[in-house]
């Protein structure tokens, strides 16, 4: 029989450089980390600060993730990231890639909320108006939920990722509940918990660009794979 699960140890994060040493944990119970919202990013590099697509969807209604849908349709990695195009491999690439992902197949994102992948993805354009509305239904009821019974990973599910990190940055890819991740933020919390998802790596260094699948594999050169990572630490927001 099963042993029952650990409850998880909460970390309190207050700068950070504070993960750092979090990042050995080699007990069986999970850590959740309480970090600060400015440190979580939405692939695209998005932070989920009142820039954010979703957070200003919330606070402006659906014209707003209209108007990101239609204003950011990269068609590959170089406008994903908005790097100059200086004819490096990897700049063609389709834009949902990361340099750092070793996959079996390289395939794009699946459709969500029942809708196929041709009616777009969430984190950039373009979207059908049946994505869009998805999306707004989809925030607007994680905001009432919480709004009336609170916030709990136990009973919500944690928001997962990773960390990314070069030298003294660092911040948190969050690659499961974004849509959680922004209506918190959107609420006012100034923490946000979250896990490390158990089938992604815990961080993403930038000192082992060279070994990151796509630059490994030829796909990639290795100044944009760092670009890329940059972007991350950095943040942007949707109108940028």
């Amino acid at each position: 029989m099963l042993g029952k699960a650990l409850a998880p140890k909460i970390v309190e994060i207050g700068e950070p450089n504070d993960v750092r040493p979090w990042l050995y944990w080699i007990e069986d119970r999970p850590i959740r980390f309480l970090l600060p919202t400015s440190m979580l990013r939405m692939q695209g590099a998005f932070h989920f600060g009142r820039g954010h697509p979703f957070v200003r969807a919330l606070e402006s209604g659906p014209a707003a993730l209209i108007s990101f849908y239609e204003s950011f349709k990269p068609s590959n990695l170089a406008e994903m990231y908005q790097t100059e195009k200086k004819g490096l491999r990897g700049e063609t690439l389709p834009p949902w890639e990361l340099p750092w992902a070793m996959r079996a197949d390289r395939t794009p994102p699946p459709g969500e909320a029942g809708l196929s992948s041709a009616h777009g993805v969430s984190f950039y354009g373009p979207a059908s108006c049946d994505k869009v509305v998805a999306e707004i239904d989809r925030l607007e009821a994680i905001a009432a939920s919480i709004r009336s019974r609170g916030y709990d990973p136990d009973r919500y599910g944690d928001i997962e990722g990773h960390f990314i990190c070069s030298r003294s940055e660092l911040c948190f890819f969050v690659r499961g509940g974004k849509h959680r991740a922004a209506v918190l933020a959107f609420l006012g919390h100034e923490r946000i918990p979250v896990r490390i998802k158990s089938t992604w790596p815990r961080v993403v260094d930038s000192i082992a660009a060279d070994d990151w699948p796509l630059v490994v594999n030829g796909m990639m050169d290795v100044s944009l794979a760092r670009q890329i990572l940059d972007a991350y630490l950095k943040g942007r927001n949707f109108a940028n």
